[in-house]
């Protein structure tokens, strides 16, 4: 599955992509406020992940590439939590932060997601304090529902507060 939205291409991630996944796997950005951020990334081990999750349709994860230079700015995922829900994940690399791209990409697979997987809601989650997700969120038409206390990603750091968003198909 591939997704032209404008600017954007959305497309199923290539072994040829785990240079430039290892490299965001360690971006000091991602590793903070990414719930699967490994201590030692692989990238080849991260697409084969998410190949997996096409292959067992638990979820589809998807390169977002530039759609005139074919070049990767960012990733973004749904994974489906069962009775008709998805849940969006993303990340943006550096040098495309502040673009507009993680907004364009996550409304790009909404749709999609409402579409093609006849999902009846979305959600996506953030830390309370990662003000970017929280604006992405928000241009993307997801609504805050509320604040929830989850174990912390960060292993010894007890729990964190986490905005929980969701979308509707309209």
């Amino acid at each position: 599955m591939e997704i032209t939205a404008g600017t954007l291409h959305l497309r199923p991630w290539r072994p040829a992509d785990a240079e430039v996944v290892t490299a965001a796997l360690r971006d000091p950005e991602i590793r903070r406020w990414a719930a699967a951020a490994p201590a030692e990334p692989d990238g080849r081990a991260w697409i084969a992940d998410r190949t997996a999750g096409w292959a067992d349709g638990s979820s589809g994860s998807f390169a977002i590439a530039d759609a005139t230079t074919g070049e990767v700015l960012g990733h973004t995922r749904v994974k489906i939590t069962g009775d008709g829900v998805g849940e969006v994940g993303y990340w943006v690399l550096p040098a495309s932060r502040g673009r507009g791209v993680a907004g364009h990409a996550v409304g790009a697979v909404a749709r999609w997601a409402f579409a093609f997987l006849e999902l009846s809601r979305l959600e996506l989650r953030h830390a309370a304090g990662n003000t970017p997700s929280c604006r992405v969120a928000q241009k993307s038409g997801f609504a805050l529902a509320r604040l929830l206390a989850e174990p912390s990603w960060h292993e010894g750091e007890g729990t964190v507060e986490v905005h929980l968003h969701t979308l509707s198909p309209t």
